[in-house]
């Protein structure tokens, strides 16, 4: 028989959990601490459950930029870093976001 085993997503959901049931009581830097961590693993909470950004796709978007590959292709350059950026926002900040960049 085989064990559930919960997601890297549920175990991050569940110590964010603890720290917010555990953050109002404590006192200080220590409450300020644990809401720092809360935020912090919500990030990673978003990270996972969204689709993963390579850091090289931007690497090798930027090396074409600079030589001139994409000059005559600007709207779609554009609306890739506006992708881009929605997705990173979204992960850190969502609530930064415009209502229609908002994750549903």
């Amino acid at each position: 028989m085989r064990h559930y085993r919960p997601s890297t997503a549920d175990l991050v959901d569940v110590v964010a959990d603890f720290l917010k049931g555990i953050g109002p009581r404590l006192d200080g830097g220590d409450r300020y601490q644990a809401l720092v961590c809360t935020h912090i693993l919500a990030m990673v909470e978003r990270e996972l459950r969204g689709k993963p950004l390579a850091d090289e796709d931007e690497a090798a978007l930027a090396a074409a930029i600079r030589r001139g590959d994409r000059d005559g292709d600007w709207d779609a350059v554009f609306a890739h870093v506006l992708d881009r950026t929605i997705a990173r926002v979204a992960i850190a900040k969502p609530d930064h976001l415009a209502p229609e960049h908002r994750p549903s």
